[in-house]
């Protein structure tokens, strides 16, 4: 929800429902602030919501945005289907000890040997 919105909101709601403002006061200096480009959406939010009926007020005079953080109708993330299994390991071994390296990620770093100095690793040998 945009600064200006909830601006906007507050603006009519202080001049269509005075009633429900608590902290007239209030709301005017935040309103002057906002007039003079300061953010103070989240205040005039903490002021206005501390009422139950100015709350409901605001929350219907805000613009309704679409929930897009459950899949309610295909717009959000949805999982792949079925159940995922790691990829399989490479191992390199050294075909004199059995001295083992496994590799986790593509390009990721092989050594040249085995650390005993029995030759070179070989991949699955």
């Amino acid at each position: 929800m945009r600064d200006t919105d909830i601006i906007a909101a507050a603006r009519s709601i202080r001049a269509e429902r005075p009633d429900l403002v608590r902290n007239k006061p209030t709301l005017d200096a935040l309103l002057r602030r906002a007039d003079q480009g300061e953010r103070v959406g989240d205040e005039i939010l903490n002021l206005l919501t501390v009422d139950s009926a100015a709350r409901a007020e605001l929350r219907r005079r805000l613009p309704q945005e679409r929930d897009t953080s459950r899949a309610a109708d295909g717009a959000a993330y949805a999982g792949l289907p079925g159940y995922g299994d790691p990829a399989d390991e490479i191992v390199y071994r050294c075909q004199v000890c059995g001295y083992e390296y496994p590799i986790f990620e593509v390009g990721e770093p092989v050594p040249e040997g085995c650390p005993r100095g029995h030759g070179p690793l070989l991949q699955g040998g």
